[in-house]
């Protein structure tokens, strides 16, 4: 019973809204190593590959993710997944070219691989581990909508500061060449949030860019676009430990300042795009700077409190894995009782009260001692404790953009029916009439169309992001703005 309960807690780490374990990965490699140094000829290697390892009669899948350290840009983080085992990531520790052949060491896994590139989609070698050598070839993975140039609008590279905080944040500002949507010489602006976790400004995740993809297609319709670094990423400022939803929104205050200060913007035409947790930050944007924001676009962004909405999550996404209902019910009992006690306590600076009753109820589902250090660690989380207790209606009431939220009915992150329905019932109810919803069958999180919803497909869909949303959106947008 421990396993099935220790799944439930480890999907903290797993599943919050946008599922990266690059993230979580990342934040553990940030030292220094020269063997991780980007070497050159690295783009024949960068990017997500898989491969088929036969052993004894058996065929497990793995995928290599291969890129730049979104913390360092400098250095290298790469690392691979046993599909069939899992999904556990094994961080690499060194990635050398040495002659023709790339070298891979992954220290903590005794494991090493050789590859020699036979085209940019293929790689061809050998994997060895504790005395096995294995064959293994690797394919590149496909993504036909990453956008490619050349580019018919102008992409310029910005910064601008979040005085609140003190932070830097670094990102991409594109101006079209279509001017259909000019008003005096101006344009309106969507500025794109990313969901939970530290990532990019394209959102990448498995090679996937939805909001390089997005950036690209609305600025052809004709719309400047603004997307950024999250705190800590790429060259955007150092992520604070402490930060939660609230402070991400002053970064995204902190972008509406600088896109109001673009003499091509139009002030008065300028929304959010929000993804998941993107989509809450959206709302309490909207809700501190209502006068400043025309319309706010939410995909998957939530409408419940974060303890429903998770414990929601869990049990889709464990139904997904085929855990049983006896075992599911159990898992959430805990995670309820967990949640329940972070809410008691969400207006304690003090975590000492908090940490002795979290111990208390791991103690009464007997988590074992070895495993509560982490979990620990997660539930006494700032963004966590923050995200658990916060209820979007409290910002939702005080939005007077125009709304439109969307989701994927294979959701299992976000559930469709419930956040739909609370967004547009919550706007509705505090006055607020500008609210159009709606789901798209067979899309999961991501907006990918999907067989199942469940995180694990992610990476193995080729379409980044499904063209009859963006089209949905784009005359929505058209009508907003005619």
């Amino acid at each position: 019973m421990s396993k099935i309960k220790h799944f439930f807690i480890a999907s903290f780490v797993l599943i919050i809204f946008v599922f990266s374990s690059c993230t979580s990965i990342s934040s553990e490699t940030k030292k220094t190593n020269d063997n991780l140094a980007i070497p050159e000829d690295f783009s024949e290697i960068s990017g997500l590959w898989f491969g088929d390892l036969k052993i004894q009669g058996q065929t497990l899948r793995l995928a290599f993710i291969i890129d730049k350290n979104p913390f360092d840009y400098n250095r290298v983080l790469f690392y691979f997944i046993s599909v069939d085992q899992g999904g556990t990531s094994v961080v690499g520790s060194s990635l050398q070219k040495k002659d023709d052949e790339w070298v891979l060491y992954f220290e903590d896994a005794n494991v090493k691989c050789n590859f020699k590139v036979v085209d940019r989609d293929n790689l061809a070698g050998k994997f060895w581990q504790n005395g096995l050598t294995l064959n293994l070839s690797l394919k590149r993975a496909s993504r036909p909508d990453t956008p490619e140039p050349p580019f018919d609008y102008e992409s310029i590279d910005v910064s601008f500061k979040n005085e609140i905080d003190n932070i830097d944040l670094y990102g991409t500002l594109t101006i079209p060449s279509n001017l259909a949507l000019s008003k005096n010489g101006k344009l309106p602006c969507i500025i794109f949030i990313t969901g939970s976790g530290a990532q990019d400004r394209d959102e990448n995740m498995y090679e996937h860019k939805p909001f390089f993809l997005l950036s690209d297609y609305f600025t052809k319709v004709g719309f400047a676009t603004l997307r950024m670094d999250d705190r800590g990423i790429g060259y955007s400022s150092e992520l604070f430990t402490n930060s939660t939803s609230l402070d991400f929104a002053n970064d995204i205050i902190s972008a509406v300042k600088f896109a109001e200060s673009q003499t091509k913007i139009d002030a008065d035409r300028i929304g959010l795009c929000g993804h998941s947790e993107g989509g809450l930050i959206a709302f309490i944007v909207g809700a501190t700077i209502p006068d400043k924001i025309s319309f706010i676009i939410s995909l998957a962004g939530p409408g419940q409190r974060g303890k429903e909405l998770l414990l929601t999550q869990q049990i889709l996404i464990a139904k997904a894995y085929g855990i049983s209902e006896k075992d599911i019910e159990k898992g959430n009992k805990l995670n309820e009782e967990l949640f329940d006690t972070i809410i008691l306590h969400k207006n304690e600076k003090d975590t000492e009260s908090l940490e002795k009753d979290l111990i208390n109820t791991l103690n009464k589902h007997s988590i074992p001692k070895s495993q509560q250090k982490l979990l620990l660690a997660q539930l006494l989380n700032p963004w966590f404790r923050f995200f658990i207790a916060c209820d979007p209606k409290d910002y939702l009431k005080d939005v007077k953009a125009h709304v439109l939220a969307v989701n994927g009915e294979l959701d299992l992150q976000v559930y469709y029916k419930d956040n739909l329905s609370q967004i547009e019932k919550t706007l509705k109810q505090n006055g607020n009439y500008n609210v159009l919803t709606k789901s798209f069958p067979g899309l999961n999180h991501l907006f990918q169309p999907a067989k199942t919803g469940n995180p694990s497909e992610y990476m193995f869909i080729e379409q980044t992001f499904s063209k009859e949303v963006m089209e949905f959106i784009k005359l929505w947008l058209l009508e907003l703005n005619k």
